[in-house]
């Protein structure tokens, strides 16, 4: 029997349904992400463009993150050990998660607050969404367990640890927003030169999402 071809999926009707919305749907997101940031003073449509691809980028070394970590710490607290080559493999993903997080966070920093602002609202706003809910989901599988009494060996690890992960994203992401003087404000009542600039830290002084300039 001859294989498969990878082109089957997308000739299927899903495939030809969701290889025509996908793109179409990312494209409106985009569009109204630079629609809504040309409502802010100053703001550019190319680097709002470049500020989405940014924080875009950013989202994508949080999964990478949550990749490497949350199976390692899964194995490491009670489920099945993996074999050496699989953690380190589960190192890598999260090293590269990491560098590519920090690295686009740079990135945004050299862009203009005026440009910026909206894509930086709605970046934290999603995660800090995803946080909450799973937090919430994760506390309620917890509470349904002990309610109907069916215990598994180790089965708590997996709800605490994501319901950790998720209070982790919402509180960084609030932190994040806490931080964030509006853009309308900043603009009516400039700093003097003598005033002294006060941090905002996070947990231990690490903020997950850094402060806009």
């Amino acid at each position: 029997m001859n294989a498969a071809s990878p082109l089957t999926f997308f000739l299927s009707p899903i495939g030809v349904f969701y290889s025509v919305t996908v793109p179409f749907l990312l494209l409106l997101i985009f569009s109204l992400i630079i629609l809504a940031s040309a409502s802010v003073p100053g703001a550019k449509t190319g680097k709002v463009a470049l500020a989405a691809f940014h924080y875009i980028m950013q989202g994508v070394g949080i999964v990478l993150m949550t990749i490497g970590a949350i199976p390692t710490l899964v194995s490491v607290l009670g489920g099945p050990p993996y074999p050496g080559r699989i953690y380190m493999s589960l190192l890598w993903v999260f090293l590269a998660g990491g560098a590519l997080f920090l690295w686009h966070e740079q990135c945004t920093q050299k862009i203009e607050r005026a440009s910026v602002a909206v894509v930086h609202a709605l970046f934290v706003t999603t995660v800090k969404t995803i946080g909450y809910a799973v937090s919430l989901f994760s506390a309620l599988a917890l509470l349904i367990t002990i309610a109907l009494g069916q215990y598994r060996p180790n089965w708590w690890v997996s709800p605490v640890i994501l319901f950790l992960f998720g209070v982790l994203l919402f509180w960084s992401a609030k932190e994040s927003d806490a931080a964030e003087p509006s853009f309308q404000s900043a603009a009516l009542h400039p700093a003097h030169k003598g005033h002294k600039k006060t941090k905002s830290r996070g947990w231990f002084g690490f903020r997950l999402f850094g402060r806009r300039a």
